[in-house]
């Protein structure tokens, strides 16, 4: 899910507000559309619309979201830095 900020000042208080949120398994402080990007596992669709609505949506400097889901994952792997 990409986040987007009110300002980004915001983002070390939001950053461990979303730490607080147990689906929220990742979270990256990011350049590009997005001031932050998080990876959230949860049960089913309804359980997500719940973190949205009423856990996200009150985090004070998240401005709006934007969702993404996968329907599969192909591959995932480490690649050691030389």
């Amino acid at each position: 899910m990409g986040i987007y900020l009110d300002k980004a000042k915001y983002h070390t208080t939001v950053a461990e507000a979303l730490r607080k949120i147990p689906e929220i398994v990742e979270c990256h402080y990011t350049t590009g559309q997005y001031a932050i990007f998080i990876k959230i596992q949860t049960k089913n669709n309804v359980h997500l619309k719940h973190i949205i609505d009423r856990e996200l949506q009150e985090i004070e400097g998240i401005s709006r979201t934007e969702t993404f889901i996968s329907l599969e994952m192909d591959f995932k792997r480490q690649v050691p830095i030389k």
